[in-house]
């Protein structure tokens, strides 16, 4: 009877990971973004996984800010796609806006689903992610920091113009009237192609910077470590 109860169960699972599906998603570039999937909504990650899921099609769209954001908008792929039965599907939106699976994998076969510094999640509840990052921040810091709707306005105010120029202007005035966090300074870089400007805009916001003892992390929005170098040398004069 054992026996019989074993065969039928790995018979059942069988059928259940034959008829399952997992999907992961990322952008060419790496860039992040928010997802909806199936009509839930997926707040910001450089990459989303959704497992378990019903072979077929399903309802995705796919929202960027920053640099590398196509003329016609925010929205760079809106669409059903088809995710076939049994299967870990890996996906790629490329820089033409076109939903790609380069690679397919027998269901759970080999597959690592886990987040890393650079591997960032898409969540599902946007709010509580904004509630763990005030947490990590100091009780100084988080009554100074710009509210979280504001610093949303102001990323999109800068993303929705192309000249550099302007946003500098914008985001210095920003600067002049509101408290941030390094984290919230090091994400507003990232829409400024420009090297200089990004430095620019590093040295200028120091003095409004809520947790200096974090201000490392704004480094890593530098692409050559002379730019690094010039920026400790500015804060440590300060």
């Amino acid at each position: 009877m054992k026996i019989i109860k074993a065969i039928v169960f790995f018979i059942l699972t069988g059928i259940v990971y034959s008829q399952s599906a997992f999907l992961e998603i990322s952008l060419y570039d790496g860039g992040e973004f928010r997802i909806v999937f199936d009509n839930q909504e997926f707040s910001w990650g450089n990459y989303a996984s959704f497992d378990n899921i019903s072979a077929g099609e399903h309802y995705i769209k796919i929202e960027k800010e920053g640099v590398n954001v196509p003329p016609q908008g925010n929205i760079i792929f809106e669409g059903k796609v088809k995710i076939p039965a049994g299967s870990d599907s890996y996906a790629v939106i490329n820089e033409y806006g076109e939903f790609l699976i380069y690679r397919k994998l027998p269901y759970m076969k080999d597959r690592i689903d886990c987040e890393t510094r650079s591997r960032r999640r898409c969540g599902s509840d946007t709010k509580k992610e904004s509630d763990n990052k005030q947490s990590e921040i100091s009780n100084d810091c988080r009554y100074k920091v710009i509210k979280n709707d504001d610093f949303d306005a102001l990323r999109k105010s800068i993303n929705n113009r192309n000249f550099e120029n302007t946003n500098i202007d914008i985001l210095k005035s920003a600067i002049d009237k509101n408290y941030f966090t390094s984290q919230q300074i090091k994400t507003l870089l990232g829409y400024f192609s420009s090297e200089d400007n990004r430095l620019e805009i590093a040295k200028y916001s120091y003095k409004k910077v809520c947790d200096r003892n974090n201000f490392s992390v704004v480094f890593e929005a530098f692409s050559f470590d002379s730019s690094i170098k010039e920026l400790k040398n500015y804060i440590s004069d300060k």
